[in-house]
């Protein structure tokens, strides 16, 4: 890739910019603070609600944004620019369906995360109407869901949420909202033409992002249709495989 005057780079977090742990690599920490040193804007794309963020994402200096939640909720230096949540009679029909097949689900929020089945870490769903009462107007913008969804949750979650399996827990994104329609609106807010964008992902719900942005990148533990369609492919994110790409693509003087 022709490095560029300006470009906005877009990186998933989990099996891309953190592995095991709760911070990327500082060699992939020391070529973000470079490239933005050099004048590139660095965000966030994940699948993450905001709340679920690691707080050394969270408050990292390096980070200029963050599409959280598959697009469902954007902030561009700590403002929230856009977002859509879960309404309540969803969250109510939801917790409804897994307090009943004993399945755990995860509510994640903008500021707060719920759960069914709790693990004592988050704040717990113990009734289908947890989210008319006690925790009535949390703003909810994506859920996870134990294991792979079967055909009765399909039945409900189907007409709101874009299901994706992941190897061991799937996810649900709230239709109509996707990491590229998130890369657009953060793109209309900064200014920064799409052709001027970097993406680096690992997973299925990386794809679209993937085949959307200027230059697509997969790490080396993509999945395989990701790597099918990226234009290269850098280190895995073992092995700082996101400051490996930034050095390569994207800094001057190398």
């Amino acid at each position: 890739m022709e490095k560029l005057k300006r470009i906005a780079i877009f990186l998933d977090i989990d099996g891309t910019l953190i592995g095991k742990g709760d911070r990327p690599s500082q060699y992939d920490i020391d070529q973000l603070i470079e490239a933005r040193k050099q004048g590139h804007m660095i965000f966030l794309n994940t699948g993450r609600s905001y709340a679920f963020l690691p707080e050394s994402l969270r408050t990292a200096e390096y980070i200029d944004g963050v599409v959280a939640g598959g697009g469902a909720h954007i902030i561009l230096n700590e403002k929230t620019i856009y977002h859509k949540t879960v309404s309540e009679d969803v969250l109510c029909k939801v917790s409804e369906l897994y307090l009943r097949i004993g399945k755990w689900c995860k509510f994640e929020g903008e500021t707060k995360n719920y759960m069914v089945m709790n693990d004592g870490k988050l704040k717990p769903i113990t009734s289908p109407d947890d989210f008319r009462t006690r925790y009535k107007g949390a703003q909810i913008t994506k859920i996870t869901m134990e294991g792979d969804v079967g055909e009765e949750e399909r039945e409900v979650l189907h007409p709101y949420f874009y299901i994706y399996k992941m190897p061991n827990y799937s996810e649900g994104i709230i239709r109509g909202e996707s990491k590229t329609l998130g890369i657009k609106r953060m793109l209309d807010e900064i200014g920064i033409p799409i052709e001027d964008t970097i993406g680096i992902g690992d997973s299925a719900n990386d794809i679209e992002m993937i085949m959307n942005v200027g230059f697509g990148i997969a790490m080396n533990n993509a999945v395989t249709e990701l790597k099918q369609i990226a234009k290269a492919i850098t280190d895995d994110c073992y092995h700082s495989g996101v400051g490996k790409a930034i050095r390569k693509y994207v800094l001057s003087g190398n």
